[in-house]
C-alpha cells in the first residue's frame, strides 16, 4: 500500500514539476513556450536524462533513499516521455516502453529477464536519441 500512494505522489509530482518548469521557462522568446518537434525533443531527452540515473528496476523497491530516488526518477520520466509523444509521434515508442516500465512497477515485476529487458529496451531508445 505504501508503494502505491508512493506511486501516486510521483505522478503528481512529476506533473507538478513540468508544469512548474513551464512556468518558469515559458515566454514568447523561449522554446518552451511551444508545443512543436523541439519541445518534444527537449521532454523526450529530459526523460532519458532522469532515466540514465536508474541503474535497474530491481534497484527501485529497496528500502532505502536512493531507491526512492530511483521511483521518483522512474515517474518524472514516465511522464516526460508521454508528454513528447503527445507532442511529436516520433517518440510513441519511448513512451510506450516507459508505460511497460511503470507498469512493471505497479505489479512490482521488477526483477528477472523481463524487467531487464524492459530497462534495456528504454536505454537503447535513449541512446537512440542522442545519435
Amino acid at each position: 500500500m505504501r508503494w502505491i500512494a508512493l506511486w501516486v505522489a510521483v505522478v503528481v509530482a512529476a506533473g507538478v514539476g513540468v508544469g512548474i518548469g513551464w512556468l518558469l521557462w515559458a515566454g514568447s522568446d523561449n522554446a518552451a513556450s511551444g508545443s512543436g518537434p523541439e519541445n518534444a525533443a527537449a521532454d523526450a531527452a529530459g526523460a532519458c536524462q532522469a532515466w540514465n540515473r536508474v541503474p535497474a528496476l530491481s534497484k527501485v523497491y529497496s528500502d532505502d533513499e536512493i531507491s526512492r530516488a530511483y521511483f521518483a526518477r522512474v515517474g518524472g520520466a514516465a511522464a516526460l516521455a508521454q508528454s513528447a509523444a503527445q507532442l511529436d509521434h516520433r517518440y510513441d515508442a519511448l513512451d510506450k516502453a516507459f508505460q511497460n516500465v511503470t507498469r512493471r512497477l505497479q505489479t512490482l515485476t521488477v526483477k528477472g529477464a523481463g524487467a531487464v529487458a524492459a530497462h534495456d529496451k528504454v536505454t537503447t531508445l535513449c541512446a537512440r536519441l542522442d545519435n
